[in-house]
C-alpha cells in the first residue's frame, strides 16, 4: 500500500509508532551506557616478582602509587583504581587489573598489608580487592567519607591521605560524619562502631597507632583512644589537649609511632605502640621537639631522632625516648649544603634530600649512612621544584614534584612542575 494513499490520521499514527520506537530504543541505549555499574577487570597471570631496586631515581610517573609487597603499584584515578607493576618500572604500565565505578567517585584507598587494598566511594561503598587478582573480595555499604574526588592529576591525595579511612594492622577504620566505625579487612566485617563528638565542630584530627584508634574532642580538648581490636575506650590521652600532630605515620595518618600534643601547661609527646599494649601513657620528652621523629619497628624499643630544623638539617641525634640520652649523631659531609628530613614514616631508615637533589638514607639504628643517590634522570632536563606529597614504603621512596612558588589552587598544567610529577626513587 503506497504512503500516500493513506489516510492522514493512519499516516500521523504510523509516524507517533516510529517517533516512540525511537525513543524507547535511544532511552535504552543511554541507560545501558550510563546506568549505575562496577566493572572489574581481574588479572590474567600472576603478581611479579618482588623487586628491591638499587638507590637512585627509578622513573617518573603520571599518577602517585601506593606499592604493594615490593611487587605491584596501585593508582587512584576519580571513578577507578587499578594496580601495574613490576614495581620499579619506570612508567606506567598496561592494568594489571582494575575497579571502575560509575557513576560514584573514588574518595580513597588504603591498603592493609599486601593482603587487601580498600577504595571508599562517593555512593557510600568500601569494597576490599584481593591485590595479587583483582577479584573483589567484599563490599559493605559504610559511611560517606566526602564529596568527590580530590587527587587531582596524580590522585596522591587520595592513596596517601584518604579523608576519614585509615587502617591499622588487619583493620580498616572510618570516619563519618557521625561515627567511628571498624571493619576487618579480610572480610568487611564491621567490628565495632562508637559516635564521634555530637558537635561536628568539636572533632579534630584522627589517627591510627599500631593498636589504637585516637581522636581529638576540641570542646573538652582531650585526646580520646580506642583499642583497635575491640572498640574498648582507653584513657584519654593528657589533659587540656588544644593542639595534636601525629608524628611517624607510615602513610597518612595510619600507624603513627607517636603524637605530640600542645597543652594547657605546655607541650606533650608520647610514644604510641607501649601505650597501646599496656593501656598506659608513655611520654618522650625528646619526641616534644618540633621535627622529631620516631625510628624503630613498634615491637621494638623505639628511638627518638632530633634536628634543629627539618628544614635545613645541620646534625641528626638519635635519643633514647625517656630519658634523652644520644645515642648517635649524624652530620653532612664537609661542603654539603644542608639537606631536608623527609617525613616519610619509614621504620628502619632516616631519609634526606639535598638541594642537588641528592637522596641520602641514614641507618635508624646506627646513624652510618647506607647509600648516596642522585634523584635526577638521565631522560630528563634537570627542573627546580618543591615537594609536595612524600611517601615511602619499604626500600621505595615516591616525591610529588610541584612547581615552586605555586598557589595550591592554581591549575594542575601550573600547579605541577612536570608532566609526569610523580618521581619513584629506591633508597
Amino acid at each position: 500500500m503506497a504512503w500516500r494513499t493513506l489516510s492522514r490520521r493512519t499516516r500521523a499514527a504510523i509516524v507517533a509508532a516510529l517517533c516512540a520506537a525511537l525513543v524507547v530504543g535511544s532511552g535504552i541505549v543511554l541507560w545501558r551506557v550510563f546506568r549505575p555499574t562496577d566493572v572489574v577487570t581481574t588479572a590474567t597471570h600472576p603478581m611479579p616478582a618482588p623487586v628491591i631496586p638499587a638507590p637512585g631515581a627509578l622513573g617518573a610517573l603520571v599518577s602517585a602509587p601506593l606499592i604493594v609487597g615490593d611487587q605491584i603499584r596501585v593508582h587512584a584515578a576519580p571513578r577507578q583504581v587499578w594496580a601495574d607493576g613490576p614495581a620499579d618500572t619506570k612508567y606506567e604500565t598496561s592494568a594489571l587489573w582494575s575497579l571502575r565505578r560509575w557513576p560514584a567517585d573514588l574518595l580513597g584507598v588504603v591498603a592493609a598489608g599486601d593482603q587487601v587494598v580498600v577504595s571508599a566511594w562517593g555512593d557510600g561503598m568500601l569494597v576490599g580487592t584481593d591485590p595479587r587478582t583483582g577479584r573483589t573480595t567484599w563490599s559493605v555499604r559504610a559511611d560517606v567519607l566526602g564529596e568527590a574526588y580530590q587527587g587531582r592529576r596524580t590522585g596522591a591525595a587520595t592513596v596517601y591521605d584518604p579523608p576519614g579511612l585509615f587502617t591499622a594492622g588487619q583493620t580498616v577504620l572510618t570516619t563519618g560524619d557521625k561515627t567511628i566505625t571498624a571493619y576487618d579487612a579480610t572480610t568487611g566485617a564491621v567490628r565495632w562502631r562508637h559516635d564521634l563528638p555530637a558537635d561536628e565542630h568539636c572533632r579534630g584530627i584522627s589517627f591510627t597507632a599500631p593498636t589504637q584508634f585516637l581522636t581529638h574532642d576540641t570542646c573538652t580538648d582531650t585526646l580520646l583512644r580506642y583499642s583497635v581490636d575491640t572498640g574498648a575506650p582507653q584513657t584519654p590521652l593528657g589533659t587540656g589537649v588544644t593542639a595534636v600532630e601525629p608524628v611517624s605515620c607510615a602513610v597518612g595518618n595510619s600507624d603513627c609511632l607517636g603524637v605530640r600534643a600542645t597543652a594547657s601547661d605546655g607541650p606533650h609527646a608520647w610514644l604510641l605502640p607501649p601505650a597501646a599494649s599496656s593501656g598506659t601513657e608513655t611520654p618522650s620528652a625528646p619526641l616534644a621537639a618540633p621535627g622529631a621523629i620516631v625510628t624503630g619497628p613498634p615491637q621494638a624499643a623505639a628511638a627518638v631522632v632530633t634536628t634543629p630544623d627539618p628544614a635545613a638539617v645541620t646534625e641528626l641525634v638519635s635519643r633514647d625516648p625517656s630519658t634523652g640520652e644520644a645515642r648517635w649523631t649524624w652530620r653532612p659531609q664537609p661542603g654539603d649544603r644542608a639537606p631536608t628530613l623527609l617525613p616519610t614514616g619509614a621504620r628502619d631508615r632516616i631519609l634526606l634530600v639535598t638541594p642537588e637533589h641528592t637522596l641520602i638514607a641514614v641507618n635508624a639504628e646506627t646513624g652510618k649512612e647506607l647509600s648516596r643517590s642522585s634523584l635526577d634522570l638521565y631522560y630528563e632536563d634537570p627542573f627546580p621544584y618543591t615537594l609536595g606529597h612524600v611517601y615511602a614504603s619499604g626500600h621505595y621512596l615516591v616525591l610529588e614534584r610541584l612547581t615552586p612558588d605555586t598557589a595550591a589552587d592554581s591549575p594542575d598544567t601550573v600547579y605541577y612542575a612536570s608532566p609526569r610529577p610523580v618521581l619513584l626513587a629506591a633508597s
